[in-house]
């Protein structure tokens, strides 16, 4: 049983039980009717105990339909077993909130009615958690689904409830051992395989394992309870990756001439005017990327509890994951920039064109290329992370109508990874140049697989013809060693302390009950983002050295999928242990990034617990206030000298911070119209506190323009955190009405607005530079100006969220007793927003024209349905959940963020599974999953923006598409 929540306050018995709302699944079943047969149904008058999906679904109901708020949720089907891969695809499922997968095709984070995840509030039963991230997302994934009991979202405030996000608050809570009937037991075990088989040998197999077991327990006369259970997680992910930059004209850089004008079609007239121009846009860069990763994950959770009478209940409860990765890649990136402007070679040259019409836009996507630089690289990258939460709640009823309750909690997350990479190209060590190559390429504009073939032999499959460096000639210094990969190693620690303390008595009349108290919690995050340069050491005359060790050189990694036969593989922690490369920290990466951000919130709260009669209608609910003050200082660094002298005693540290107090009301509302018909009203204030990398208080470090032909004297533009960021603050309004129909169906129709009272946006300001040092190239004659522009997260104002919320769960039976078993689980999401994201040139720090996208992590629609099958030990379901296209922000390796146009997504899942109901393998059942069932990738969006001369600049094409092949796993599990 599930333990009571702020939204299930007073409710019978039945309504306290686990929840699930997507539970759900399959009409792929009837092949496997034949079964169902040997079932001896039951006997006239005989109790039937429902299990598994139908359970959960019954479960979700009694939740839903008890709560005072507006909320959904989330039960395990049985002890140890949730429906889905992990907690945040099950979340992902429910109305109003979607999931975002990752480079990994994982889902792991959630935007919840239609706002980016950081956003949206993470509790671990009922307290903040922790978060890997340099923001306040939480990855759900790293929590095993095994040892999940339930999971409750409120979408409407509470003033009882700690740590609510400005757009809802998900609530991951382990099961309670004295809610349990008896002694419980399970064993899960699962075998896995990715269809992308194994795209770098060597690093780990296309199988995966997946293993859990639990155990629980009462003891001393049902006084004591004990919960544990332990789930070890060990997957591959094999992705195969591509990147269009974007298409453009490139002919400034070498591309064919038609007289003075570009064309790629000589002979043909120019005509940018008309529908159809001669001039084709070209791509720009393009990169194919495969790579394996490697993941185990082991997760603890304890729960132990002590009741030994009615007035008296403890529970301390710990948790405890740790969760390691190792990614090992290689890439074959092109340039479509002809090399006279990137090094020095012959140009480049195009033939058999292809072409594709796209309204004004003329795209070359597919043609025969000579002369074009390629390059390889190889990356590998370890990552640890080590989450710890440990809890204690005790209440005390110490008068007929007074309990007080006392919650200690503590939170810690560390993270360390590794992130080495190095570039190489096919190289003529006779004379010294690098080798360039002749290519048949296609990049189809639909996002299908884009391919490009090698014409004169594969000189990029092996290492022996190649050497270290960037053939495009990057980042080189005449006479220096020169770049040639990088070592990026960045370490967070966050940590959450927590102590609240309540008083409760139970009233009479309008008002059942009234509550009061303090929480205290203050959270302290580190982000250290180092970085060192690779580096190819001098010879005798100053030359680098670039010849590859053949101890370093792997076997090859088949890239056939993207048009090369063979990549050749360079392991870099090879590289660096052996010392073929030299090392050169970046000292100045602290001044762009490290950070140290701590908070400290003092909330008092209250509430009245509403339960009367209004016209003869009961009414239920609660009323409440949160007085939140907060206090928060971050420290960084600003390097004040020379970047191309680097003087380690000019890295200064630098502080800032500001506190702030809000007023939170709530008021929440559920009129029971009818015994199976509900209305709700919610009406609340809420925030949400700035991000953690935006409060940083580190600057970088601008420059003066010494470029003649460019305004000399002026600084370039500068980039930093704010520390006396004011968080984002909305008010809310929502409305609901839910219609009941027995105990596992039921149809809710919801509405809601939050209008942003403030928010966060990103702009430039000005701030006096005189104390930086003026360069010694710099004609004495220019006058250097005062001030330099800042870009840097600022506050504004106004704009507003809203949307509509269709849900519902159907038993087919009501319909027909011929369809008894059937079901159906379903969820429509309409959102619309006036708040739009603005692009800022980072030269000029003025809004780009035209470059405003909708508000980041907002789907305009999406839904998913589960249609499920269970009878006579048979389940089965099929599951499709699907968002329209959105904005995103990921983080690279170096923790930047970056914002792209996300294409829809759809993923449809397949679960079959029979279970022995009685006999002597009662308790035994087997389980058949497929996840991404259709093998669909994902893909966001690029303009042709800054393209030079673009007839439609706005067009969007595909950018990065990710194939993450589709998952099978087989298992069994045994409850005992």
């Amino acid at each position: 049983m599930q333990p009571p929540t702020p939204a299930m306050r007073h409710r019978p018995a039945h309504a306290l039980w686990r929840p699930h709302p997507v539970a759900a699944a399959c009409a792929l079943l009837v092949a496997a009717t034949g079964a169902a047969q040997a079932q001896t149904a039951p006997a006239e008058g005989q109790t039937v105990t429902v299990t598994g999906i139908r359970r959960a679904i019954e479960t979700s109901v009694a939740t839903k339909r008890n709560s005072d708020s507006i909320v959904e949720a989330i039960s395990s089907e049985d002890l140890g077993k949730l429906p889905d891969v992990s907690i945040a695809e099950a979340l992902s499922r429910l109305p109003g909130l979607t999931g975002q997968r990752g480079p990994d095709g994982r889902v792991n984070v959630i935007s919840i009615r239609g706002l980016a995840p950081q956003f949206g509030g993470a509790l671990l039963n009922g307290r903040e958690i922790v978060s890997s991230g340099d923001s306040r997302a939480v990855e759900y994934d790293q929590f095993p689904s095994e040892l999940v009991g339930s999971v409750l979202v409120y979408k409407t405030g509470d003033a009882s409830l700690m740590g609510q996000g400005l757009s809802g608050t998900v609530d991951i809570r382990p099961l309670r051992p004295l809610d349990v009937s008896g002694r419980q037991g399970n064993l899960n075990l699962r075998g896995e395989r990715n269809s992308n088989g194994t795209l770098v040998p060597g690093v780990a197999s296309p199988t995966g394992l997946r293993a859990s077991a639990s155990y629980v327990d009462q003891f001393a006369g049902n006084t004591v309870g004990i919960a544990l259970g332990f789930a070890r997680l060990q997957t591959t992910t094999q992705v195969k990756q591509t990147e269009l930059n974007e298409f453009g004209d490139y002919t400034v850089y070498g591309m064919p001439l038609q007289g003075n004008k570009p064309s790629l079609f000589p002979g043909q007239p120019i005509d940018w005017k008309g529908p159809y121009q001669s001039q084709a846009l070209t791509p720009m860069f393009w990169t194919a990327t495969a790579s394996t990763k490697k993941q185990t994950r082991d997760g603890l959770m304890a729960v132990l509890e002590y009741k030994p009478n009615k007035d008296l209940h403890s529970q301390l409860d710990l948790y405890y994951s740790k969760f390691d990765t190792h990614e090992v890649g290689g890439k074959f990136l092109a340039s479509m920039y002809a090399t006279p402007g990137w090094g020095g070679g012959p140009p480049l040259t195009l033939s058999n064109v292809g072409t594709t019409q796209d309204g004004r836009n003329t795209l070359a996507t597919s043609a025969t290329v000579d002369n074009m630089p390629a390059t390889t690289g190889n990356f590998d990258n370890k990552r640890t992370d080590n989450i710890t939460s440990l809890g204690w709640n005790t209440s005390l009823k110490f008068a007929e109508r007074w309990t007080a309750i006392s919650d200690l909690s503590f939170s810690r997350d560390v993270r360390n990874e590794t992130y080495s990479e190095v570039y190489a190209a096919p190289y003529d060590y006779t004379t010294g140049n690098w080798k360039l190559g002749s290519f048949k390429w296609n990049v189809p504009i639909d996002g299908s697989a884009q391919t490009w073939t090698p014409l004169n032999g594969n000189a990029y499959g092996t290492a022996s013809g190649m050497a270290f460096g960037d053939c495009c000639g990057f980042n080189f210094v005449p006479g220096q060693p020169r770049w040639t990969g990088a070592i990026r190693a960045p370490h967070i620690e966050d940590e959450i302390k927590t102590l609240r303390l309540s008083l409760r008595r139970d009233l009479d009349g309008l008002f059942s009950a009234f509550t009061a108290g303090a929480n205290y919690t203050q959270r302290d995050k580190t982000v250290d983002k180092n970085e060192t340069r690779l580096l190819m050491p001098l010879d005798g005359n100053g030359q680098p050295i670039r010849t590859i060790p053949a101890s370093a050189v792997g076997t090859p990694l088949d890239m056939s999928w993207a048009g090369i036969p063979a990549l050749a593989r360079i392991d870099v922690p090879s590289l660096v242990s052996s010392g073929a490369l030299s090392t050169q920290p970046v000292f100045n990466r602290h001044a762009d990034n490290a950070s140290s951000v701590h908070e400290k919130v003092t909330t008092l709260f209250a509430m009245l617990d509403i339960d009367t009669t209004v016209a003869n209608v009961p009414v239920r609910g609660n009323l409440g206030v949160q007085g939140v003050h907060t206090q928060q200082n971050a420290t960084g660094w600003e390097y004040r000298g020379n970047l191309d002298l680097p003087d380690p005693s000019l890295l200064l540290p630098r502080s800032g911070g500001t506190s702030y107090s809000d007023v939170l009301p709530s008021l929440n509302l559920a009129a029971s119209l009818r015994p199976d018909l509900i209305a709700r009203f919610g009406l609340s204030t809420s925030t949400a506190r700035p991000n953690i990398e935006d409060m940083r208080a580190g600057t970088s470090t601008p420059t003066i323009i010494t470029d003649p032909g460019i305004t000399q004297g002026q600084w370039t533009q500068a980039y930093a955190g704010n520390p006396e960021l004011k968080p984002w603050r909305a008010a809310a309004i929502d409305l609901s009405i839910e219609k009941y129909f027995g105990k596992r169906s039921y149809l809710s129709f919801a509405a809601f607005r939050k209008n942003l009272l403030s928010y966060i946006t990103y702009g430039v300001s000005a701030r006096d530079n005189t104390f930086l040092p003026r360069p010694a190239n710099l004609d004495p004659a220019i006058v250097v100006q005062q001030f330099g522009p800042v870009f840097q997260p600022l506050n504004g104002s106004g704009g507003k969220v809203e949307g509509l919320e269709l849900a519902g769960a159907l038993e087919a039976s009501l319909l027909t007793p011929a369809l008894d078993g059937f079901g159906v689980v379903a969820s429509f999401t309409k959102l619309s927003s006036s708040i739009r994201d603005q692009r800022v040139d980072q030269n000029s720090g003025q809004v780009v024209s035209g470059s405003s996208t909708s508000l980041n992590g907002l789907s305009g629609r999406s839904n998913s349905v589960t249609v499920y099958y269970e009878k006579h030990g048979i389940a089965a379901r099929v599951s499709q959940r699907y968002r329209s296209p959105f904005t995103a922000t990921t983080k690279d390796i170096y923790l930047n963020s970056t914002t792209r146009q996300q294409a829809a997504d759809k993923v449809v899942d397949v679960q079959l599974g029979y279970a022995f109901e009685d006999g002597p393998y009662k308790g035994l059942s087997f389980l058949l999953q497929v996840n991404n069932l259709l093998d669909k990738s994902t893909m966001n969006l690029k303009s042709v923006g800054g393209a030079d001369n673009a007839p439609d600049p706005t067009a969007l094409y595909p950018n990065y598409t990710y194939r993450f092949g589709r998952q099978t796993l087989l298992g069994m599990n045994y409850r005992f």
